[in-house]
């Protein structure tokens, strides 16, 4: 993309534009006037008016009468005081007579009728309120006698020349009113002018400063791009945290803030640093009338906070533009001025209190740190900025408490790395309370683990904590997640127990309930896990973690809707933790809620939407410091493989191997690594897979996954055993349909099979259920049952067409492969790869004579000459 306008297309004006064109062909009208503030594409939005009507027929009921005549005219301050001036180009032939107005306007209407011959006159007129008052007669004798059609543009809140008034009085012209972008039209642009897809943090942001203005997003985006700000990673366009103004951008916002008086200018910028600003304050800076005048211009805004009258700079970028522009020392000095003038009013809410101390600190005044800390504590919840820098300030004293808060709220902005250069010496202090060394402890352990996903590092913190811990809450919970990142479950439930139990239902602690309902979900008690997390969600506790607690007990939420089939409440909570992300402007959090929106749509069988939000949280953070990097790349993996393309889909899945399993997600790559390789046709090897990790330290969801994902590939046997065996004492439906899917696959009856089909689709899960109908077609077809076949492979086909383009092995064998036997498709597939007889026989440790004679059963059931045409057979996988 380059930075020309043309290329970005006109948006939002379809409706507009349609009622320009209807107005023109009908003649319901002798013209429109457009009118928008500045940047919302008037110019543009003209000229596409002008290409509109000028390609249809000037009246309706008459596609074979004259044509149009367009002409175009810019109006400016410099041609304002020139009669005639800005249409001068058209009227290269002017008589300019005695130059008395009345010989002008004959003249030129003249020469511009002559110009159009039998055409009809479309004129143009940008910006019309700069005409000069012959131009502006001109105008009103055009459109009143019918000899012209105009298209006129004004911005919002400017005094045109009395006849262009007249026109819209009279109802000459149609006013047509150009608002701001819609936050959809916003976003659609953006990712049509982009290419690919773009991350929700970035639309929301770009939003944020833009307020729907297209001059301002498009300002923004070439700004952003040009800085690398702005760039894709694979085919998702993410930022880096910021966006950058360009100076482009900063001379364009300086434009509509030319010619302000001194007064208007040290009010900009004051409420820059210190909005939003009591109206009486604000007067009191400055004055009333400065107040009034940028208010009348659309600078500034006011607004009603209970008694109170606020003013505040009417849009975000002023702000962005202005903060930017100032020196330290200037800041310095709108901190004090600011300060100075509060003080001197009386500081009588706590509000206030507040904002003034941030005013010294800014001001680089000192400050009472009890005061500092007190007053952060009041603003953490409504404004976690400013409570920062009250904290970062108090923190400077060296006060062990004030830095603990500190690292807390950078936790509750996202900013993980500076809350742990917080944390770390603090938790060095050779000599902390027992208490504070438990909650630092706790603190940091959650930050490494979720917020930088270093599980060593979170043990490392625990075991800092020492063994002499106090007899707390906090001290069971750290003991608990000690359990929990060693895999130990039950033994966690067990320390919180007394601490959760429903005795203590309205006083139970936060940290208590995260790690109870966390360790409940990983052990697969689904329902007990999801009645914790809601009590802690539910609850007015404080989390002493900053903020990962809260995000811990969502988690365990939304994993146990999903483990359990419940996938419209996991959507409706990634969902709604992902829209809170974006808006508090927190990646790693966003990047959480992204990754469980995309592992629901996989369930739902969405690939290309699971594809899209998991790729869009893989674009926006590090991988190597995302906790849920692994269930996020394996999910990815196994989404990109079932849409056709698992060359791309090995690739990803072996890029985040260095990352390995750590944390607790034990197993939780078992089911990508089952499919890799059973989707090519290795199901001797998913099969080692699957019973290798339902025998390993993953959690039971994990388990389940890689055994069903084998059944998926047609793989029963041991696979389905040990698929109920974990499944036995579940109370889980899902994982109970799962194995009845495997027990029916393994005993060949079609009836059940589509009994299970039936419960995965009535579940929401559409591509499970089109895959098992799938199975049930061939096994049908084997015993005979045609009809049987038939109905159960139209019904796959039905559910397939919701599942977004997916190709799996079990869909494929709706076509021509369906009756080969599990082991004829493997060593099928191996062949097709280019292995000899005898390579083959060694993977599998068979004889090669065994080999020769599946291979000629094969070649005779496909009607195929040789191993060279297999490849081509629909439904055989290549390893390679």
């Amino acid at each position: 993309m380059s930075g020309d306008e043309r290329e970005w297309p006109l948006a939002g004006r379809a409706e507009a534009l349609g009622t320009v064109q209807r107005i023109a062909a009908r003649r319901e009208r002798a013209g429109v006037i457009a009118v928008g503030p500045p940047g919302v594409g008037r110019t543009r939005f003209a000229r596409a008016a002008l290409v509109g009507v000028g390609s249809t027929a000037p009246a309706d009921g008459h596609p074979d009468g004259p044509s149009w005549h367009p002409v175009w005219v810019m109006a400016s301050r410099a041609t304002r005081t020139i009669p005639l001036g800005a249409l001068s180009h058209l009227l290269p032939e002017l008589d300019q007579g005695d130059g008395s107005p009345g010989w002008l306007l004959h003249e030129a209407r003249q020469v511009l009728l002559r110009a159009k011959g039998a055409a009809t006159l479309l004129l143009g007129v940008d910006d019309v309120h700069l005409l000069d008052e012959t131009s502006a007669v001109l105008l009103h004798q055009l459109a009143s006698s019918g000899d012209a059609f105009l298209v006129l543009t004004a911005p919002t809140g400017v005094s045109v020349p009395e006849p262009v008034f007249a026109l819209w009085k009279e109802s000459l012209v149609e006013r047509i009113d150009l608002p701001e972008l819609t936050r959809q039209e916003s976003d659609d642009l953006v990712v049509t002018v982009l290419g690919g897809h773009v991350d929700a943090a970035t639309l929301h942001r770009l939003w944020s400063l833009s307020l729907g203005n297209p001059l301002f997003l498009r300002e923004l985006v070439l700004g952003a791009r040009a800085s690398g700000a702005l760039t894709a990673t694979g085919r998702v366009w993410h930022t880096d945290g910021t966006i950058p103004i360009s100076p482009r951008l900063a001379e364009i916002m300086h434009q509509r803030t030319e010619g302000s008086a001194p007064l208007e200018q040290t009010l900009m910028r004051l409420l820059a640093f210190g909005q939003p600003l009591g109206s009486d304050l604000a007067a009191e800076l400055t004055s009333p009338e400065t107040v009034e005048a940028l208010e009348d211009r659309g600078i500034v805004t006011s607004r009603r906070t209970g008694r109170r009258v606020e003013v505040l700079l009417a849009h975000p970028l002023h702000t962005e533009v202005l903060r930017r522009a100032a020196t330290p020392y200037q800041e310095r000095q709108h901190y004090q001025r600011l300060a100075d003038a509060l003080e001197s009013r009386g500081v009588r809410r706590e509000e206030d209190h507040r904002r003034l101390l941030a005013w010294r600190v800014g001001q680089g005044a000192w400050s009472d740190p009890s005061d500092l800390v007190a007053a952060a504590a009041g603003a953490v919840d409504t404004d976690p900025v400013l409570a920062e820098r009250l904290l970062r300030e108090a923190a400077t004293v060296g006060d062990a408490g004030a830095q603990l808060d500190h690292a807390r709220v950078l936790v509750r902005l996202g900013r993980s790395v500076d809350a742990e250069e917080v944390l770390g010496p603090l938790a060095r202090d050779e000599d902390p309370s027992p208490d504070l060394r438990v909650t630092v402890a706790l603190t940091r352990a959650y930050n490494l683990l979720w917020g930088l996903r270093d599980a060593a590092g979170a043990r490392r913190a625990v075991a800092d904590a020492g063994d002499d811990l106090p007899d707390s809450a906090e001290a069971a919970v750290l003991r608990a997640f000690a359990l929990l990142l060693g895999g130990d479950h039950l033994g966690a439930s067990g320390v919180v127990a007394d601490l959760v139990e429903e005795p203590r239902a309205d006083d139970a602690p936060l940290a208590a309930l995260a790690v109870a309902a966390t360790a409940a979900a990983r052990a697969g008690r689904a329902a007990e896990a999801r009645r914790l997390a809601d009590r802690g969600l539910e609850s007015k506790g404080q989390d002493p973690t900053g903020g990962w607690m809260l995000v811990e007990l969502t988690a365990a939420r939304w994993y146990a809707d999903l483990e359990t089939g419940r996938l419209d409440e996991a959507e409706a909570t990634a969902v709604a933790a992902h829209g809170r992300a974006v808006e508090d402007g927190q990646r790693t959090t966003a990047a959480l809620g992204a990754t469980w929106i995309g592992i629901v749509a996989a369930r739902r069988g969405r690939l290309g939407t699971a594809t899209r939000w998991l790729l869009e949280a893989a674009a926006g953070v590090p991988a190597d410091s995302f906790l849920f990097t692994v269930p996020l790349v394996s999910e990815l993996a196994i989404a990109i493989s079932s849409l056709g393309n698992t060359p791309r889909a090995r690739s990803v899945f072996e890029e985040a191997g260095d990352l390995g399993v750590d944390g607790p997600f034990p197993g939780s790559a078992g089911a990508a690594q089952v499919w890799l390789a059973g989707e090519v046709g290795q199901t001797t090897e998913a099969e080692r897979i699957a019973l290798e990790v339902a025998d390993g330290p993953a959690t039971l969801g994990a388990r389940v996954a890689a055994l069903h994902t084998a059944v998926r590939l047609g793989i029963t046997g041991p696979v389905t055993e040990r698929l109920e065996e974990l499944t036995r004492d579940t109370a889980s439906g899902l994982l109970m349909l799962y194995a009845a899917h495997g027990r029916a696959l393994a005993e060949g009856d079609g009836e059940a099979l589509d009994e299970v089909a039936d419960g995965f689709a009535a579940a929401g899960l559409l591509l499970d259920a089109a895959e098992t109908a799938a199975q049930a077609a061939v096994v049908h077809r084997a015993h005979g049952a045609t009809g049987s076949g038939g109905g159960s492979a139209s019904r796959a086909r039905a559910w397939a067409e919701s599942c977004e383009d997916a190709s799996t092995p079990a869909l494929e064998q709706l076509d021509g492969v369906a009756d080969l036997t599990r082991r004829e498709m493997e060593i099928a597939s191996l062949a097709a790869s280019g292995l000899t007889s005898k390579a083959i026989a060694g993977q599998l440790v068979v004889s090669v004579r065994t080999v020769d004679n599946i291979l000629r059963m094969v070649y005779a059931k496909l009607g195929v000459s040789g191993r060279g045409d297999l490849a081509q057979v629909s439904g055989i996988r290549t390893t390679r």
